[in-house]
């Protein structure tokens, strides 16, 4: 994905080719919600000068998933934000958006706390729905 997406990746041409090619003779793609999340992180903990702000990622990844239309079905969507409880202005980045799944899955699923001894990382995300609980 990222390689598709990014135009200074040293294997950008060969993916997006692909990828219109695909499209162009009507084939349906899907990307995975875990393939989204990876992406997301990646491109928001690159080395400078290439890393991209959590709006400017979330953004980018919704802007090239909905503009992929070439004879095919338009795609669902960047279901990022609401898979992974990501607001931009949370400024969840790199990896903390794996932790931002977990809880956002227990809001769909009407959960009222979660077990983890995580709970630094929980609480980082600035919860305020679910309770974080620690086992003691």
């Amino acid at each position: 994905m990222v390689a598709a997406l990014c135009t200074w990746h040293e294997h950008h041409a060969r993916a997006a080719q692909e990828i219109v090619r695909r499209l162009d003779d009507g084939e349906m793609l899907a990307v995975s919600a875990p393939a989204l999340i990876e992406t997301y992180a990646v491109l928001t903990r690159l080395p400078p000068p290439h890393r991209l702000s959590p709006s400017d990622s979330l953004a980018l990844l919704a802007s090239e998933l909905h503009g992929q239309r070439r004879g095919g079905r338009r795609p669902r969507g960047n279901r990022l934000s609401a898979s992974a409880g990501h607001r931009p202005e949370r400024g969840i980045a790199g990896g903390a958006i794996y932790d931002a799944v977990i809880p956002a899955c227990a809001q769909v699923g009407r959960v009222d706390n979660i077990l983890t001894f995580n709970e630094r990382q929980f609480r980082q995300l600035g919860l305020q729905v679910i309770e974080i609980v620690v086992p003691s």
